[in-house]
């Protein structure tokens, strides 16, 4: 892997993360009703969480391949595995704390844990995970495989709705693109500006991920407070 590789993966993670950011910050403000954006009415709204969501999630297919391209090293993707885990308990955790009607039960962390693990076996098939991420979503279109009889079960043990869900179907298809991107690296001649800070930022995109909210949400709330 060419250090070049590496660059434009964190560059990459490092504008999703500021992206992120900004649509949290916007997502707090409308909370505490200082205003009144549709992030999630609007298209362009809809579209700029697409985009978000669509750079973390082909990131995790890229670095899969990255990693794992000379043969499966399992001992690191278990290590890895491990601690996604651990993370996206801590958010289920602490949104059920804050949020008991509204807590993450399969958020943005809960999904790349699963994804990880079944992309795993297609890293060095980047035709057929680009196949297979237009047939899910050619399916999604059609609202297809239809999965309300698993949601049904479960219910009576979900929160009335969720603050950050992000379903396997369609969000996976990303990262099956991300596998094929790992082969055909174009994302390389996207993603050319140098920036330390953004290339930290996306090396530790997920201690960024677990703490930017409670920051942001602590200042916003904190404002509201004072002027109220």
């Amino acid at each position: 892997m060419s250090n070049q590789r590496d660059t434009s993966l964190d560059l990459m993670r490092g504008i999703a993360i500021i992206m992120m950011i900004a649509f949290h910050f916007i997502y707090d403000l409308n909370t505490f009703g200082f205003t009144e954006i549709p992030l999630f009415t609007h298209w362009l709204g809809v579209a700029w969480r697409c985009l978000i969501v669509f750079l973390f999630l082909s990131a995790v297919g890229i670095s899969l391949v990255f990693a794992h391209s000379k043969g499966i090293q399992y001992k690191k993707f278990l290590r890895r595995l491990f601690y996604l885990g651990m993370a996206a308990l801590t958010v289920s955790f602490g949104t059920y704390i804050m949020f008991p009607d509204g807590w993450v039960y399969f958020g943005i962390l809960h999904l790349i844990w699963v994804s990880s693990l079944i992309a795993l076996a297609f890293i060095n098939q980047p035709k057929t995970s680009l196949l297979i991420a237009f047939l899910i979503l050619i399916g999604f279109i059609f609202e297809q495989p239809n999965l309300n009889i698993i949601s049904n079960i479960f219910e009576s043990y979900l929160p009335i709705a969720s603050i950050d869900y992000y379903p396997l179907f369609p969000w996976v298809s990303f990262v099956f693109v991300g596998i094929y991107l790992g082969h055909n690296p174009y994302h390389q001649k996207i993603f050319t500006v140098q920036s330390n800070v953004l290339e930290a930022m996306g090396k530790h995109a997920l201690i960024i991920y677990l703490t930017h909210q409670i920051v942001l949400f602590g200042l916003v709330g904190f404002t509201y407070y004072l002027l109220n």
